[in-house]
Formats: C-alpha cells, structure tokens, sequence
C-alpha cells in the first residue's frame, strides 16, 4: 500500500472512529491557502480540527511527533479561515492529533491525543 492510499485508510479509520464517539464530521480534507485539515469534526459544541498520521510503527517516532511546529502553525492558519467562513454557534475549538498505526496483516493501533496542541 503506497502513503496516499494509506493516509486516505487513515483519515477514514479516524472518522468511523470519531462517529462511533459521538462527534459529528463537519469536513474532510478541508483545503485552503494555508493548507489542509484532514477531519474537522463538533463534538459537545466544540469544533475539533484533527490530524491523522498513519505509519507502519513508532520505529522512528511517533506518528504524532511528525506534527511539528511549522505543520501546527500550517493547521491552525487554515483552522482561522475556516473559522471565518464557516459560521458554527460553538466558541471552542481544540486541535487533536489521531495516531494510526496500520500493518497488514496486523489490526490498526488507533491512539487520539485531544488537545495535542494549542494556538
């Protein structure tokens, strides 16, 4: 399985993971000047801007490390244009980070860090 189609396994993995938690997906792969989004999500009247990584294993590093600072700087630009044009009732926002670990023929390994980073 190549890295696209293995990002598009786990941005999906992610969402069937959201909903079966109650949160409602707003947009996926939301794309503007800045960058993308890979899920946008409400849950309990909070807007949740999510980032999947999906990797084989943490051999080097987690999934999570590789959002660094430039790549959250990238997701909380385009979170703000998204803000602006979309109108939500919901004044809080959080940004998360899911970890897939997905390789055939082993079961996923799923790990959601909520409030991975802030503003």
């Amino acid at each position: 399985m190549r890295g696209r189609e293995k990002g598009f396994l786990g941005e999906k993995i992610a969402a069937d993971y959201l909903k079966s938690r109650g949160y409602q997906i707003l947009d996926m792969n939301y794309t503007a000047k800045y960058g993308e989004i890979d899920i946008i999500a409400e849950h309990r009247n909070v807007i949740v801007f999510v980032e999947v990584k999906t990797r084989k294993n943490a051999l080097y590093g987690t999934a999570a490390q590789a959002v660094d600072r430039r790549k959250q700087q990238k997701i909380i630009r385009t979170a703000h244009l998204y803000i602006l044009f979309h109108q939500h009732d919901s004044l809080n926002y959080r940004f998360d980070v899911i970890e897939i670990y997905y390789n055939p023929p082993c079961p996923y390994k799923l790990n959601h860090i909520k409030g991975a980073f802030e503003v």
